[in-house]
């Protein structure tokens, strides 16, 4: 069972949770992206392969997904690339024994643990009871509550903090001119993103991890001091019992981040004084505006009308404007589209189009609703078109593709007009997912050309999803020659699979796991690099 277990971590983090896929219910990426075709075994082979003293120099650059907030600011997710992802993985893989107590730090919300649908690393609302018991239970006979949030906290690791955390401060400092399992790991989170210390992708579970190493010792000193508190990434709350211990957390909390080069964000601290509701105003304003019969549905109970559930947008609207500091809009959506009457899908469709020109957020809501929802083609079309070129114009990622992954998903072709705003855009994801909805991919090579022709290896990191699937349709060359695309297009990875497609690889993941469930065994050399799919 320790085997497989080991074995269902090394896939989590190849197939499962290496693009950013962290969401419980809709995804970041449209699902139309998977790296399930990426195994550990393909992983091992990307890993063994040699690299150029440049390469070793210089690390990897990432592919940039621009994912739009409640704000419409920018939040900058990763896609790795595949080369150095695959040695952080492996590496993580190999000295798991080392790094699993994570899952044991018991303040932390959000660690590592298996799901069902083979993620380790999985960021959702809590479920509200479990919630609620742990605040009332923590909260009693205390008069006063922190909330503690971390600046920038991904953005914000310094790579060599992860080897403090893993061994301590005074014994990595003065190993780290020697190859050893905590400098390799700090090293190969540093290939990822330019060989640079500053900063760690947001969006593979590898990340996660690193977080979860770095924070587990500022709990420890948390801990140690005997705080009350629990973490949910990097936002904390904790419970005392004076005003005095309430400052106290805040001040030994900002000293021991900034032993990890890590800091307070001050604008997101605050000490308030109970008794206050568990949850937040916003929440409980959204909550109790629900019809009441959605409080504690029954099977037969009614759905919402077209009616009830414009109202309750419209009340979530009125609330988003007085909390700018709150997804309100997206959690008020969440909050009905299960329960909606089948005649208000159209009505609420309309609803949330309207407001996804101003909030991209709400777009791939459109996706569920138009599974119901009475829309002419043409229209859908319009629509979505207009929300593309809007959005190719900020560069926002998700409101390029989760439109794009909306047509295609109903086979409506896109227009020249659509096709040349997207390539304008210079969004990787976006042109990638373009390239396959179009037969004539002339405009998308051209691009890709150029990209080549930098003759840098930043640039064309920034745009190997697009290079790599180009190249596996053998509409360009090789952009690098270093064995890495030849190795993927080998097992015939694709990062934008058919929902039908199982490689040789992925089957083989089936038979081991199967064969580990009744036993350790030993894992044998699966895959030849001359193998293709079936």
């Amino acid at each position: 069972m320790k085997e497989y277990l080991k074995r269902m971590l090394y896939e989590a983090l190849t197939r499962h949770n290496y693009f950013p896929n962290q969401k419980s219910n809709i995804g970041e990426l449209p699902p139309c992206l998977s790296t399930r075709q990426l195994t550990p075994e393909v992983a091992e082979e990307l890993a063994a392969l040699a690299e150029s003293r440049d390469r070793r120099l210089c690390g990897y650059d990432v592919a940039i997904y621009n994912a739009t907030r409640y704000n419409n600011a920018f939040r900058e997710l990763s896609l790795v690339h595949p080369k150095a992802h695959s040695l952080l993985s492996k590496h993580i893989n190999d000295n798991w024994e080392n790094i699993e107590y994570i899952k044991n730090n018991t303040q932390s919300i959000i660690k590592p643990e298996q799901h069902e649908d083979g993620r380790i690393i999985v960021m959702n609302y809590e479920d509200p009871i479990e919630k609620t018991t742990r605040t009332l239970t923590s909260s009693f006979s205390k008069r006063f509550q922190v909330r503690a949030d971390i600046s920038n906290c991904f953005n914000s690791i310094y790579s060599h903090a992860i080897s403090w955390g893993l061994v301590g401060f005074e014994y990595a400092k003065a190993n780290r001119e020697h190859q050893l399992w905590f400098n390799e790991i700090d090293k190969y989170q540093r290939k990822c993103k330019r060989n640079e210390t500053q900063g760690i992708p947001i969006g593979p579970a590898t990340s996660s991890i690193s977080v979860e190493i770095v924070l587990g010792k500022v709990d420890e000193v948390l801990n140690n001091e005997g705080f009350q508190y629990h973490r949910y990434v990097d936002d904390y709350n904790c419970y005392c019992e004076t005003n005095e211990d309430a400052h106290r957390f805040v001040r030994v909390l900002g000293k021991a981040l900034s032993k990890y080069k890590l800091a307070l964000n001050l604008q997101k601290t605050e000490i308030i004084e109970h008794p206050v509701p568990d949850q937040d105003s916003w929440v409980l304003n959204l909550l109790g505006n629900l019809p009441s019969r959605l409080s504690n549905a029954h099977q037969h109970e009614p759905m919402l009308t077209d009616l009830e559930a414009i109202t309750f947008i419209n009340h979530a609207l009125n609330v988003n404007k007085q909390t700018p500091d709150g997804s309100v809009l997206k959690y008020a959506i969440q909050l009905i589209i299960n329960f909606l009457d089948e005649s208000a899908y159209t009505s609420v469709y309309r609803s949330i189009l309207n407001l996804s020109w101003h909030y991209p957020i709400l777009i791939p809501y459109l996706d569920t609703l138009l599974e119901h929802a009475n829309i002419p083609e043409e229209e859908i079309k319009e629509h979505l078109n207009k929300l593309i070129i809007e959005n190719s114009q900020y560069r926002r990622s998700d409101g390029i593709c989760w439109p794009l992954y909306i047509l295609s998903k109903r086979a409506i072709a896109v227009d020249t007009e659509i096709i040349n705003a997207v390539i304008k855009s210079e969004d990787c994801v976006g042109i990638t997912i373009l390239n396959s909805m179009i037969p004539v991919k002339d405009t998308v090579i051209e691009f890709a050309q150029t990209v080549i022709d930098s003759n840098d290896y930043y640039t064309k990191d920034s745009y190997w999803l697009l290079l790599y699937q180009l190249y596996k349709e053998n509409a360009i060359a090789d952009a690098y020659s270093d064995g890495v695309f030849d190795v993927l297009r080998q097992h015939n990875v694709d990062f934008l699979p058919a929902d039908d497609a199982e490689t040789i690889a992925e089957k083989e993941c089936g038979n081991i796991q199967g064969q580990l469930m009744f036993g350790d065994i030993v894992i044998p050399d699966l895959l030849q690099s001359n193998q293709t799919s079936q």
